[in-house]
């Protein structure tokens, strides 16, 4: 693990805090110049404690209608010795969120978010038509709870 002392903990409070803040910003709050700052930052990214930066969205009610409507569970059993090769054939479809194997009546449950309900029903079209696909069931996702 690396080596982290008082500035560079005060360094990744901001930066957690807000990850867009200026070099010379952050420089500035915590008492160093933007070019000690930003090669504290880059020690940080290098060694892994810094693993990114992403915006927290949290979109209003109607917004998420705009954000791919259409999002569905799928069950899949399947008959196949490879299904490592099946799961990668799956996770190359875009619309493809997750896959998990499971024990039980299925194999598989896909996670999938498409555009629009015809994109929706061509893909399961495609995943029903691969000769290893015994049957899917659907489950359309009508609403969706975040738990924190």
């Amino acid at each position: 693990m690396a080596k982290i002392d008082k500035l560079d903990l005060a360094l990744l409070q901001l930066l957690a805090a807000d990850g867009r803040l200026a070099m010379a910003e952050l420089g500035r709050r915590v008492g160093l110049s933007r070019t000690a700052t930003l090669a504290r930052v880059r020690r940080l990214e290098d060694v892994g404690v810094i693993r990114g930066y992403h915006a927290d969205v949290c979109l209003p009610e109607h917004a998420a209608a705009y954000t791919a409507a259409h999002a569905a569970r799928v069950g899949i059993v399947v008959k196949t010795a490879d299904v490592a090769a099946y799961v990668r054939r799956l996770a190359a479809l875009p619309e493809v969120q997750e896959v998990e194997t499971l024990a039980g009546e299925y194999d598989l449950l896909v996670r999938i978010r498409a555009g629009s309900a015809s994109r929706l029903d061509e893909i399961l079209d495609r995943v029903n038509g691969w000769r290893e696909t015994q049957r899917t069931t659907t489950w359309v996702v009508l609403n969706h709870y975040p738990v924190a």
